[in-house]
Formats: C-alpha cells, structure tokens, sequence
C-alpha cells in the first residue's frame, strides 16, 4: 500500500534557457545547467519519471513512491532545443501542454514579454516518437474562466482535436490556461473526455481525489537544489520536508 503521507509530484515547468538574456520578464523558465543537475538528482536518487498514460486505470492505493511527472506548458521551442536533449540523455519523459494554434506567445507578448516561438509540427512527431508525451492547453491560451462556455469548450475541444490528428493517438490530458478554473469548465473538460486536467497550484493533495483539477508544484529560476528535492521528494504537499526524511530512507541527497 502507498504510505499514506506520499504523494506523486507533479512538477509544473515552462521554459528552458540558457542565461538571463534569454529568459524574458516573467520567471516561468529554469536555467539549463540549473535543469540538468536536478535531473541528475532524479537519476542518483533512483525516481522514475512517468506520465499520465502510466496513471491509465491506476488504482488510488498504487506505490508512486521514487516517481515523478514533469510537465511543461505551452510548447516553447526551447523544450525541443533545450529540454529534449537533457531527457534523452537521462532517459527521461515529460508531459508537454501545446497552444495548437499559434506560433508563438501572442498572449505573452500582449503584455510586454519577450515574443518566443512554440514547437513546429516536425518537432512535436519527433518528441512524441521518443515518448514525450503531449497534452492540450487551448488553441489560444485563454483563460476559460473569463470567456462563456461555447467559446471555452471550442477551445478544449479543437485543441484536443489538433493534437490527436498530428498524433493519431488519444490525448490524455489537459492543462488550464493561467490555472483558469471553475466548475463550468472542469465538467467541459470531462465531457471532452479527458481523463486528466490539471491546475497550477489549487486542487486536493491526492490527485485521485479530483482528477479535473490536480495541484501541481511549480519550480521557479531560484531554486535550490535542497528546494527542488523537498518538492521532488512526494512530501512536499503534506508540510514534511525531505530533511526530515534523510535519516529513515536511502534517498541520496547532494
């Protein structure tokens, strides 16, 4: 039975960059050498990376001890030139949320960010090909909860659709633009047929206790190595720090 204080992390991420001068206003991104050695710490410490198509027909009691999902929303370019390279060489997954069409953050730029180009089709069949697997975030990168309900379900719906005809496999998940949620548009996503959707940092500890909306913990530039294994570690959600972990477990911290 899963110790019932552990929880599966799910890490919410954007960008990948190289320094500051490519990072832009908003800090959704993490440095690349900041990147690799918490890979490095996932690989020491033995903790599988999955995605949700491990989770198909899991069972609420199932061990996700040492496993973790490593998700990135909006599709940047960056994930094909920075991120996949690293999970390669690791032998990593992740899930990446695409904006499906456009081609770059328009809705970023609108409010004065740095203008970045999203993956190309060919980048996304490549990534796929590897086992990167891919999930919906709107066609447009609008709040679902600021617009009325047909024109948010044209966004999940199309968007879904996008990516199952570049794909030809079904998507199983969904992220919600700038964590736009409300009950109106969780029950669109399930009438959709996503199996899973997920929020930035609001829903229940247990995923399994409300699959529309599962919490995810967002990793920021500044982070610590310490820091990023307390939110690694499946404890973090409950308040207990992985220090506290150290001295009854054969986690290898560094």
């Amino acid at each position: 039975m899963q110790n019932a204080q552990h929880k599966l992390p799910i890490l919410l991420y954007h960008r990948i960059v190289k320094s500051k001068a490519d990072a832009g206003r908003q800090k959704i991104y993490v440095y690349e050498d900041q990147f690799r050695k918490q890979l490095a710490y996932l690989q020491k410490n033995k903790i599988q990376t999955i995605t949700f198509n491990d989770l198909q027909g899991a069972d609420p009691s199932t061990d996700f001890s040492n496993k973790i999902i490593l998700t990135f929303d909006d599709g940047y370019e960056d994930n094909y030139s920075l991120l996949f390279p690293l999970l390669r060489e690791f032998g990593f997954k992740a899930v990446i949320y695409l904006v499906t069409r456009l081609q770059r953050n328009e809705w970023g730029i609108r409010e004065g960010e740095t203008a970045c180009p999203l993956l190309t089709r060919i980048q996304i069949k490549e990534m796929n090909d590897y086992g990167i697997e891919f999930g919906a975030h709107t066609c447009s990168h609008r709040a679902l909860n600021h617009i009325d309900a047909e024109e948010a379900n044209m966004e999940i719906h199309e968007s879904k659709n996008d990516i199952e005809e570049l794909l030809q496999q079904p998507v199983l998940s969904f992220a919600y633009p700038f964590g736009g949620i409300n009950p109106d548009v969780k029950e669109l996503v399930r009438k959709n047929g996503i199996p899973f959707a997920l929020s930035t940092k609001t829903g229940p500890m247990n995923l399994f206790d409300d699959l529309m909306q599962i919490r995810r913990i967002e990793v920021r530039p500044g982070e610590t190595l310490g820091s990023f294994a307390n939110k690694a570690g499946g404890f973090y959600l409950t308040g207990r720090s992985i220090y506290t972990m150290l001295s009854t477990s054969n986690r290898i911290y560094y």
